[in-house]
């Protein structure tokens, strides 16, 4: 996974302000573990062991509620493709310096 570069803009991103502390802790780490393209994994246990490795406490019910809360507010899209969940970051290009 190649390293990630956050532009500025994202301290003052409408969206991310209107997330709750945890729901923007998530986003951060998301976004620094997706591919090239802003995709990723979306399987729960995936997510899981990728974005909180060291946190024992985190439970899967919580990174189901903050992966729901950013595709309802339209900050990722789900997909399936071969019966495996996927997403997409839609403000990818907007708050990452390819």
């Amino acid at each position: 996974m190649p390293n990630r570069i956050l532009k500025e803009s994202i301290c003052y991103s409408k969206d991310i302000d209107d997330l709750k502390p945890d729901e923007e802790v998530f986003f951060y780490r998301l976004m620094v573990n997706c591919d090239d393209y802003g995709r990723a994994d979306a399987r729960i246990p995936m997510l899981k062991s990728r974005l909180y490795p060291l946190k024992e406490n985190m439970k899967s019910s919580d990174i189901k509620r903050l992966l729901m809360k950013l595709a309802d507010k339209k900050m990722i899209i789900l997909y399936q493709k071969d019966e495996v969940e996927y997403l997409q970051m839609t403000s990818w290009e907007k708050h990452q310096q390819i």
